[in-house]
């Protein structure tokens, strides 16, 4: 799943919670947060302190990683090389 809001990051936590089979009680115990907390997080709350949440995101059996975000649609920036030059790879009956 990509997280790009804190929603995303909330129904995330969510889902994992969830596939494990633990309540918001016991997963916000594992963490270290209250349940209140929890909910929060889950309900993608935006003013939450950010080392809870990677604490939340550990016990939850969570990891984040960061990476550059994929182009949008129409965006030339992250074309490739053989995108840009592919009117030179030969295909002339000149050569």
């Amino acid at each position: 799943m990509q997280v790009h809001t804190v929603r995303d990051l909330g129904a995330a936590v969510r889902e994992a919670r969830s596939h494990q089979g633990l309540t918001q009680a016991e997963l916000a115990r594992r963490a270290g947060v209250s349940r209140d907390w929890l909910v929060r997080l889950e309900q993608g709350h935006p003013r939450l302190e950010v080392q809870l949440v990677l604490d939340v995101l550990a016990a939850a059996g969570l990891a984040l990683a960061t990476g550059p975000q994929p182009p949008e649609a129409g965006d030339q920036t992250e074309a490739t090389w053989d995108q840009l030059f592919s009117h030179l790879s030969g295909e002339s009956d000149n050569g």
